[in-house]
């Protein structure tokens, strides 16, 4: 065709959108929605992009250089950025130091800093301080510390201050807004320090690191924090376990004139440090020129950056697909509705070519609105959202990009998938006839058995092709893309069966109208309706079922792995217990003790808990194990036998036998699993270390392993078994040889506490006891799957759009076979019922198709996953209520709905001769 054939074709596809504007807004819609999802995601991925610039004024602020002490006395590389990678080189057998390595091992971290830069630089140490626990109204709030001026300007980009004043006097503090959504204190709170008990601290402002938004951290002036909380740890006193890094860093200023080049930071990293400089980081060397980036292979891992690929096109290709599906049949039916003047155009000396172009305009006009208003709507969206999406994604922008190229590309998909939607409707009606056409008649074609044949051998094909790659491909063959060939083999299979069911939604549509002549005049006429018009019918079923396909793949998998998840669960100790973990004994423990029960009323009766021990030498002593069976050992319970009366056979074990109390408390041994006791009745008790333990004069050497066999009573409870191998009284020990040292003790409420109590309570056993821990058994808590709950939502939605969009265009299609029903006689409710049984048809077929579809690739990867060595048996499980939501009720629930929003009368229309 000539170009001015195009014009005049895209002036009547324009004048018939402008004149159908609802189907019109409909089909820019579906396109724009996507598009400006794409564009959001590429703004705020381009946003966050930083240039070298922006890159390293968030690591050295408004200084000129960071040096980092990462290792003194051994070799570093590093990348231009240091933050961005760097690792110690370890050194070969028979090397000797070189003068670097001595020096940097020798030398005073900060004379050796100020020797290897320019002379007259100045120095501003920057350094982390030790992880302290800060107390809040909710008990006790873990946080990193450091100190900085806020007030100087060479921490700006590094370290900004947000909200509030820099602290400008003793014991006052900044903290980052982390720290006060975690803790619940404001600007102007006070807190305390573990350790600094003593001195009370006066929150003054808010910081942030604009690229790690969610860090905890306390800011004190210089010299005010980390010197007494470090000498308070050294001193033993209960604060943070230890400090968050040990390395020393300075920020640089460089006297006027002076730079720092490539060959200044591979002398740093000579003796052991790092540096990064603005100089270096703006115009970096080539990177053979770097070592790191030639051995940084070994810590990089290849298929990070491919599984985001992967998911990207997914994601692409999906939307693609959802947006031809659906706009297909909207161009299909503009299309029909202005039949009768495309066949004027063919009356007239236009061919077919000319018709197929005015419906392919169409595509054009609607398509490039779509595809501008999107990226324009993406693109104010995401500059609106600017904050929460910075805060949700826990680093700043470097600058608002807004790239023109991706941009055009992004416009262009969107105008290709309104092409591809309206290539089809233009073939359709550029092959029907004038007559057809002028008299508003069409024909309707059988599907194609070939097309049905190729779906059904494609879908056996795809189903056998995954489970060949989950159970006979081998583990770690290498694949394309950093995948192996087995997890390939499993999605290929899964694609292609998807496509032979696409294939075969016309054909299954055709079969259910042809046997609707049983069912009453409405589901009657809407099934038949629904067949006639597979053009409009099936895509919608195929749009339908390649989401719900999507979401019940994810969702069984997920709720599999939950399940396998479940089943290799091993519980600490019975459902609601509490259990304080302790390695002090004497008056501090019964003060522990007792202010926990302080702390969570309603305990009940406490269980202290030890563990036996074998001392065989002052300040030398082993746990004690029993023996079992070869094939069991390093397998099953715990290796250790708990010491404690009855109220641990309760709480810790969950028994409650008189014969297992009685023996108990008769000092016998009780042993909880069948395998560690033999047909005597004896246990043997393992005792290691006697061999190290000196000797006396004339005292004969112990052996290093004894076995000691002594009565047991089994208790047959593998629940037990999984708290430990078995329970003695501690005055039943001595007689034995054995010791116990106490460990802690256990409660089983009649409800556990509450998160925010069990908080509260461990805050106040770490004031007494820094190694003290407090758990409450709540059984296995299944991790929430944002993908799974996304795309099951996003499946939900398009069931509910595609069928309704659907439903809209069959009412709006079939006006005139709705006006011969009323001039006919026919009730109004049929018009009602029409609608909402087509809505329930298109909804429940492709939830039906696609449910059973997506059981394929959630198999394959399922049995995939657990045919490596030593891997149990797959857990198929279904997750029922996403399935019932989908495939039941959201069918339901449409077709009732577009029986509510469908109009039971409309005016009759125009008669044919």
């Amino acid at each position: 065709m000539r170009l001015g054939a195009w014009r005049v074709a895209l002036r009547i596809a324009r004048r018939d959108a402008l004149r159908a504007k609802g189907r019109s807004a409909l089909i820019a819609a579906m396109i724009a929605l996507p598009v400006l999802g794409v564009t959001g995601a590429d703004v705020v991925h381009r946003s966050g992009q930083l240039t070298p610039a922006e890159r390293v004024q968030r690591v050295v602020g408004g200084a000129d250089a960071l040096v980092t002490s990462l290792a003194p006395g051994t070799p570093v590389e590093q990348a231009p950025i240091a933050e961005d990678g760097a690792f110690t080189v370890p050194a070969r057998p028979g090397d000797k130091p070189t003068a670097e390595q001595e020096k940097g091992a020798s030398t005073d971290p900060a004379a050796l800093v100020a020797a290897l830069l320019p002379p007259g630089s100045a120095l501003t140490p920057a350094r982390p301080g030790p992880e302290a626990g800060a107390d809040s109204p909710e008990g006790l709030v873990r946080t990193l510390t450091t100190e900085a001026d806020l007030g100087d300007p060479i921490w700006r980009g590094r370290l900004d201050l947000v909200e509030g004043r820099a602290p400008s006097a003793p014991h006052e503090v900044a903290v980052t807004r982390a720290f006060l959504d975690r803790s619940g204190l404001k600007t102007g709170a006070t807190t305390t320090l573990q350790g600094l008990e003593r001195t009370t601290y006066t929150i003054t402002g808010v910081v942030e690191h604009p690229s790690e938004l969610g860090r905890v951290e306390l800011v004190a002036r210089p010299g005010e924090l980390i010197e007494p909380l470090n000498t308070a740890l050294a001193a033993g006193g209960p604060v943070a376990e230890k400090p968050s890094a040990t390395r020393s860093g300075w920020l640089v200023r460089l006297p006027s004139g002076a730079s720092l080049d490539w060959a200044a930071v591979q002398r740093f990293n000579a003796h052991g440090y790092t540096l990064t400089a603005r100089s270096v980081a703006i115009a970096p060397p080539p990177e053979q020129a770097v070592p790191y980036y030639r051995d940084a292979y070994r810590y990089h891992d290849p298929t990070a950056a491919n599984n985001t690929k992967m998911v990207v096109a997914v994601v692409s290709g999906m939307a693609l697909l959802e947006i031809a599906l659906l706009a297909g049949p909207a161009f299909a039916v503009g299309a029909r509705r202005s039949r009768r003047q495309l066949a004027l155009l063919g009356a007239a000396g236009g061919s077919r070519a000319h018709v197929g172009a005015v419906v392919l305009g169409g595509g054009v006009v609607l398509g490039a609105t779509g595809a501008v208003v999107g990226v324009v709507l993406g693109t104010a969206v995401v500059a609106l959202l600017r904050p929460r999406i910075e805060q949700f994604g826990g680093v700043r922008f470097g600058h608002f990009a807004v790239p023109p190229l991706d941009l055009l590309a992004i416009a262009g998909i969107g105008l290709f998938t309104a092409l591809l939607a309206a290539a089809l409707p233009a073939l359709q009606a550029a092959r029907r006839s004038v007559t057809a056409g002028l008299t508003g008649r069409d024909t309707v074609r059988a599907p194609s058995r070939l097309v049905t044949f190729a779906g059904l051998g494609l879908l056996v094909l795809g189903a056998v092709l995954a489970m060949y790659g989950a159970g006979a491909v081998k583990r770690d063959q290498p694949g394309a893309g950093g995948y192996d060939t087995r997890t390939l083999t499993v999605l290929g299979g899964s694609v292609t069966a998807e496509i032979g069911l696409l294939l075969c939604t016309p054909m299954l549509v055709a079969l259910i109208g042809r046997a609707a002549g049983r069912l009453p005049l409405g589901p009657r006429l809407a099934l038949r309706d629904a067949a006639r018009h597979r053009s409009r019918t099936a895509p919608a079923v195929a749009a339908v079922m390649a989401a719900v396909a999507g979401a019940v793949a994810i969702g069984v998998y997920s709720t599999s792995t939950d399940a396998e998840d479940r089943r290799d669960y091993r519980p600490q100790a019975p459902y609601g217990a509490v259990q304080l973990m302790t390695y002090v004994d004497g008056p501090r423990l019964t003060e522990e003790r007792a202010e926990l029960e302080k702390q969570l009323s309603g305990l009940g009766p406490r269980g202290d808990l030890g563990q036996v021990e074998y001392r065989f030498c002052d300040n030398c002593s082993s746990v004690v194990q029993l023996q079992g069976p070869p094939e069991r050992r390093g397998l099953g319970s715990p290796p250790h036998i708990a010491a404690g009366d009855v109220t641990v056979l309760h709480n810790l074990f969950a028994v409650h036998d008189p014969a297992a109390e009685q023996a108990l408390a008769a000092g016998k041994l009780l042993v909880f699993d069948r395998s560690l006791v033999g047909a005597d009745g004896k246990a043997v008790m393992v005792l290691r270390g006697g061999g190290g333990a000196p000797l006396q004069p004339g005292e004969v050497p112990k052996p290093d392993v004894q076995e000691v066999p002594v009565d047991a009573v089994l208790v047959d409870n593998p629940a037990a078994a999984d708290f430990a191998q078995g329970l003695a009284l501690p005055s039943a020990l001595p007689a034995l040889g054995l010791t116990s040292r106490p460990s802690g003790s256990v409660w089983l409420p009649a409800t556990p506490p509450d998160r925010k109590a069990q908080q509260r309570a461990a805050a106040a056993a770490v004031r007494l006891d820094r190694f003290a821990t407090l758990e409450v058994e709540r059984g296995y808590q299944p991790t929430g799957d944002a993908l799974s709950l996304a795309l099951t939502g996003f499946a939900a939605l398009v069931v509910l759009g595609a069928a309704g969009i659907a439903t809209g265009l069959a009412a709006a299609d079939s006006r005139q076979d709705q006006a011969t029903l009323a001039a006919v006689g026919a009730p109004p409710r049929i018009r009602r019922s029409m609608a909402g049984l087509q809505c329930t048809l298109i909804a429940l077929l492709g939830a039906l198709l696609g449910a059973v579809n997506g059981f394929v690739p959630a198999v394959g990867l399922l049995k995939s996953r657990a045919s490596g060595f030593g891997a149990k048996p797959a857990l198929i499980t279904a997750p029922w209520g996403e399935l019932l939501l989908i495939v039941l009720v959201l069918p339901v629930v449409a077709g009732l709905l577009a029986a509510l929003f469908t109009r039971s009368r409309i005016p009759l229309g125009r008669r044919l001769s």
